[in-house]
């Protein structure tokens, strides 16, 4: 049913209905009756892991984008080692052929077999931007990471801490009184998600400071690991970038997945990484 909903909407877009989207032109015909040429922008919505791994016809926990091991999943893989991105013209013959051999290939790159239409489309679905920066870095990253440390300050028992400090920040230029901990808060909003990447670090910091001989070095390596990610959203979000702050963005981003392991303590022995309490499908 999906499928069939998805062919019947975006059809006009394909290369057989509209040959001269190869040239990534296409002939529309407009109210006064008239075809002019014009170029569509095609871009894609959010989604999390299991309603991606529905519409582009993949196995449950494997990523959309590329054909990464399901063990491997949530690493650190370095630009120059990045694993091949998911081809849809094979995905497509393979399925057409419909034999076991075509079928085996498909089930080791954990596609389905079957019709998608994703797959007909003149674009790499996963490569189209996806212009929604409150529910990628705001309600995505932000609110994951919250949740990491809320989880990780009431493991190490300084979550009475944690929420008195986070509840009397002051107000500063333009950043609002807080009065409610992270509890209390029963829906953050985008600006305060925001706001809240700011002071975020300072409010750590305070709440993990001392410590057992245990605990300082686990304290250490979240102080490490937050404002990576957080360095991480200040950069992504820019209009335009450049050599350098695409380094600054892979730095970033390395030095978190370094420190990544201090908030995965509460996975379970069995659990893989993304179905552990503090660890989302939705990455």
């Amino acid at each position: 049913m999906l499928n069939e909903v998805l062919q019947r909407v975006l059809h006009p877009l394909t290369f057989e209905q509209n040959p001269s989207a190869k040239s990534v032109y296409y002939n529309v015909l407009c109210a006064d009756g008239n075809f002019i040429s014009c170029k569509a922008v095609i871009a894609a919505w959010l989604a999390d892991c299991p309603e991606y791994s529905n519409l582009h016809h993949l196995k449950q926990h494997v990523c959309f984008w590329c054909e990464c091991p399901k063990n491997e999943l949530g690493d650190y893989v370095p630009p120059a080692k990045q694993h091949p991105w998911r081809d849809h013209n094979l995905y497509s013959t393979l399925s057409d052929a419909n034999t076991k051999a075509a079928d085996a290939e498909l089930s080791s790159c954990h596609v389905h077999w079957g019709f998608n239409m994703f797959w007909h489309l003149p674009c790499i679905m996963s490569d189209l931007p996806k212009s929604d920066l409150l529910h990628t870095m705001q309600f995505g990253m932000l609110d994951h990471l919250q949740k990491w440390i809320f989880h990780f300050m009431k493991m190490q028992e300084r979550l009475d801490k944690y929420n008195a400090i986070s509840s009397s920040w002051p107000a500063y230029h333009d950043l609002t009184t807080k009065t409610k901990s992270y509890e209390e808060v029963s829906q953050w909003n985008g600006k305060e998600m925001q706001e809240m990447s700011r002071y975020l670090l300072g409010v750590v910091t305070q709440s993990a400071r001392g410590g057992s001989p245990t605990q300082r070095p686990i304290f250490n390596c979240a102080i490490e690991c937050i404002p990576a990610l957080l360095e991480f959203n200040m950069y992504a979000p820019y209009e335009s970038h450049d050599g350098a702050t695409l380094s600054y963005i892979e730095d970033a981003l390395c030095l978190f997945h370094n420190f990544e392991d201090v908030f995965l303590l509460r996975r379970g022995p069995n659990q893989m990484p993304w179905e552990g309490n503090l660890w989302r499908s939705e990455r």
